[in-house]
């Protein structure tokens, strides 16, 4: 058969990402790590913990709705998974592919119920420490979640970039916020966090660079492009979104979001350095601001 002959579609479909081996190895240890890793919510809000080490009068009022804001991030669950669901199983990709996306799920469904315990926990810890009461908060939960969640990217190599820079931004935040608050309970549960998040973007890390290893310059184009136009989960969706904002940056302030893409690109300058590269030319993302009008 000439290349004439080919349909259409198969002429244009990208090669499948990620590679499968690649895959597997990195899905390996991210799932083994995450049952290592494993927490419960309701060990961290107990009636001890609650009352030997909840101080939530030491919370300024910033780093109080920083709280709250995390939690209506973290709560948009239903959204992201329905988002991600519908591009990983779109009909019109390869059949090739739709096998790895469904052997990528096994990471997304993990990711899905890890997200869903810090919403959980943060949702108990306001309403226990009587930072707010239960149906206040489970209004306010609902408004924001009406809003639809759109994934801003199609292809899934895109779409795992920007999920490395996301899941860094939230490690990077949650660390931050731990060392600023004077409130040891939350202090806790935001390390927890933050544990849970820095292993999901371990996973998305080790999967770009073994698939692009390569062109390790290829794949910082790829970083840079997308860096350039970054936007954190939901920054369309939250009600007030820019003082939403600001009340985290005043709650964190120890807190660069510049820190995320460098934090990507030392990954990957590393990554070079390890597979003997004779030089590996980084792309500086010119980078948008964080609070985009």
């Amino acid at each position: 058969m000439s290349v004439f002959e080919i349909p259409p579609a198969e002429i244009l479909a990208p090669p499948i990402f990620p590679e499968r081996e690649v895959l597997d190895e990195v899905l390996y240890d991210y799932l083994r790590r995450s049952d290592r890793m494993g927490w419960s919510a309701y060990d961290l809000v107990d009636a001890e913990h609650m009352r030997d080490l909840a101080r939530p009068e030491r919370l300024n009022e910033a780093q109080r709705a920083a709280v709250k804001t995390v939690l209506f991030v973290e709560d948009h669950l239903p959204g992201y998974l329905s988002e991600y669901l519908r591009v990983t199983t779109n009909p019109n990709l390869p059949d090739a592919q739709h096998i790895v996306n469904r052997q990528a799920l096994h990471y997304t469904f993990r990711w899905v119920a890890e997200e869903d315990r810090h919403a959980h926990v943060l949702e108990m810890y306001m309403t226990k420490t009587g930072l707010i009461t239960r149906p206040e908060l489970e209004q306010e939960m609902l408004r924001e979640r009406k809003t639809a969640y759109t994934f801003p990217y199609e292809q899934l190599e895109e779409a795992f970039i920007y999920l490395a820079l996301q899941e860094k931004a939230t490690h990077l935040y949650y660390r931050a916020l731990a060392k600023d608050v004077d409130e040891p309970l939350l202090k806790v549960i935001l390390t927890k966090m933050g544990a849970d998040e820095a292993s999901h973007g371990k996973f998305f890390y080790e999967l770009l660079i073994k698939h692009n290893r390569g062109d390790l310059d290829l794949l910082s184009r790829k970083i840079s492009a997308v860096a350039n136009d970054f936007k954190m989960p939901v920054q369309n969706n939250l009600l007030n979104y820019r003082r939403q904002l600001l009340n985290m940056m005043r709650a964190a302030p120890s807190y660069k979001h510049t820190d995320v893409f460098a934090d990507m690109m030392r990954a990957v300058e590393k990554a070079g350095q390890q597979y003997h590269r004779d030089s590996l030319t980084l792309i500086t993302p010119d980078l948008a601001p964080f609070v985009k009008e």
